[in-house]
C-alpha cells in the first residue's frame, strides 16, 4: 500500500529534476535513483575551479565533460536567485523542455535554488534537500538581523553600502524561508542538531510543511577503494579533514563551530609524550591562519604537514595512509569526513554528542568520543595499540553502513512504482 504523502515515482515518468549541488551531496540521492531506473537531470551551477561542489571531484564515474544527464549552467553565484526568481524560473523549465520531452516528476532543490520553488513547474512536487546553513542561516527570519549584521561584507553585499546590504540580506532570508514554505517536503538535518535549524523546522511545520531528517553519507565515491586496515610501519599518521571554523562564523551560526583549536591542543599534548607523529590538515576554512599560529605556539608545527584545498579524490590519498582520522570536536555534528573515514576502517577521533544525544546512534558506539584535549591526548595514547585499531577498524565500519545509508531518506521520501 502507498503511503498518501509519499511522492509516487514511475520508471516510466519524466526526470526528477535536481537543482543546486553544494558539497556535490544531491548526487548521493540523484545516483541512488539512478540505479533503480529513474531518468535523472542534475544541474551543476558551481565553476570548473570549484572542487568542492562538483560531481567529478567527488565520484570516480563522473568524468567531465559529462554525460548528458548532467547539465552546466554558468551561474556566477547563487546570491542572485532570490532576487531574480521569476526570471531563471522560466530559465530553468525552459531549459529542461529542452533536455527532456517528459514533464518532470519532482524537483529536487539545494541551496538558494529553494528560493524558486514557488514559480518552478506548476504543479510539480517541490523537496527542499538542505545542506545546513541555506536553512539554519537563511531560511531564520528571526535570526536575520545577526546574519546581516556578520554577512554584510561577503559576497556580492560587499559592493553595496552597509546598510543597503543588511536591508538585502534580510530580503534574502525572507525570500528562502518563503521557498521552504512552498516545498512539499523539506529535508534537514536531525531536530536537536542546530538550535537556529530546530526553531526553522518549527515554523515550516506550523505552516503544515512536510518535514524530514537526513543523516547519512553516499559510500558510492569510496566503492574502489581498499577498506582493508594497514597501519604505518614506524610512526603515527594522523589525518583531520576537518574545515577550520572556531572562531569565524561568517553567517552568525555559532553551532558551526569544529573545534579545531581543541584537536590542535589535544594532539600538541600528545606530540610531547610522543614525538613519533606525523599530521596531515588541510587548509580550508576561514581560521587557518589561526590554527597555523596555535600549532607554533603550542610547539607542534613540526609535525604538521599543511596541504592546499583539494579534490576529494585526492583527499583520499591522506585518508588511505593514515592510522588514525579526526572530525569535529566543538558544537557540530559529525559529517562526511569523519563518516568515509569510518566506512574506509579509519578510527575516529571526533565528538558523538549530537548524535547519541538525539537518539538516532547508541551510546555504545565505535567512535573514540572526545570533547577536550584531555580526552584527545587519552584516545590517542588508547589508539597507540595496533590490535585496538584493528578491532575499531572492523566495528567502524559495519557501524557506518547500518546507520548512514541514504536509501533510508530516499523510501521515506517516496513511493516507487514500476512499469507493468
Amino acid at each position: 500500500m502507498i503511503n498518501e504523502n509519499k511522492i509516487k515515482l514511475n520508471a516510466d515518468g519524466g526526470p526528477i529534476v535536481f537543482l543546486g549541488s553544494m558539497n556535490a551531496m544531491p548526487m548521493m540521492y540523484a545516483l541512488e535513483l539512478k540505479k533503480k531506473g529513474f531518468e535523472v537531470i542534475y544541474f551543476v551551477d558551481a565553476p570548473v575551479y570549484d572542487k568542492l561542489c562538483r560531481p567529478e571531484n567527488h565520484f570516480s564515474d563522473i568524468e567531465y565533460p559529462y554525460p548528458d544527464w548532467i547539465v552546466e549552467i554558468n551561474l556566477k553565484t547563487q546570491m542572485l536567485l532570490p532576487f531574480f526568481r521569476i526570471l531563471f524560473s522560466a530559465y530553468l523549465d525552459w531549459k529542461i523542455n529542452k533536455i527532456s520531452n517528459k514533464r518532470p516528476q519532482v524537483y529536487v532543490l539545494n541551496g538558494f535554488f529553494i528560493s524558486l520553488s514557488p514559480f518552478l513547474g506548476s504543479g510539480i512536487p517541490k523537496i527542499a534537500l538542505s545542506h545546513g546553513s541555506d536553512l539554519d542561516s537563511w531560511a531564520d527570519v528571526d535570526g536575520s538581523a545577526t546574519l546581516a549584521n556578520n554577512f554584510c561584507n561577503f559576497s556580492i553585499f560587499k559592493f553595496f553600502p552597509k546598510i543597503l546590504s543588511k536591508i538585502l540580506i534580510k530580503y534574502v532570508v525572507m525570500k528562502q524561508f518563503n521557498g521552504f514554505v512552498e516545498s512539499d517536503k523539506v529535508v534537514y538535518f536531525p531536530y536537536g542538531f542546530n538550535t537556529a535549524g530546530d526553531l526553522v523546522i518549527d515554523a515550516l511545520r506550523k505552516k503544515g510543511v512536510h518535514c524530514y531528517e537526513r543523516y547519512d553519507i553516499s559510500f558510492e565515491p569510496l566503492k574502489n577503494q581498499n577498506r582493508s586496515f594497514n597501519c604505518s610501519n614506524n610512526r603515527l599518521v594522523v589525518f583531520s579533514g576537518v574545515r577550520f571554523t572556531y572562531k569565524t562564523f561568517s553567517e552568525g551560526n555559532a553551532d558551526y563551530n569544529k573545534g579545531n583549536d581543541i584537536i590542535i591542543r589535544g594532539l600538541a599534548k600528545y606530540y610531547q609524550y610522543n614525538k613519533n607523529m606525523e599530521i596531515h590538515f588541510v587548509e580550508k576554512g576561514p581560521d587557518v591562519n589561526d590554527a597555523k599560529r596555535l600549532c607554533e605556539e603550542l610547539g607542534l608545527i613540526d609535525a604538521v604537514i599543511w596541504h592546499k584545498e583539494m579534490s576529494f579524490i585526492e583527499l583520499l590519498d591522506l585518508y588511505q595512509k593514515s592510522d588514525i582520522c579526526f572530525d569535529q570536536l566543538g558544537a557540530h555534528w559529525i559529517g562526511a569526513i569523519g563518516a568515509y573515514a569510518m566506512y574506509l576502517g579509519k578510527p575516529l577521533i571526533a565528538n558523538d554528542n549530537l548524535p547519541v544525544k538525539v537518539g538516532i546512534w547508541p551510546r555504545n558506539n565505535p567512535i573514540c568520543s572526545a570533547f577536550t584535549a584531555e580526552e584527545v591526548f587519552d584516545q590517542l595514547k588508547r589508539l597507540q595499540d595496533i590490535n585496538e585499531r584493528e578491532r575499531l577498524s572492523s566495528e567502524s565500519k559495519r557501524f557506518v553502513e547500518y546507520y548512514m545509508s541514504p536509501d533510508k531518506l530516499l523510501k521515506e521520501l517516496f513511493a516507487f512504482e514500476t512499469v507493468v
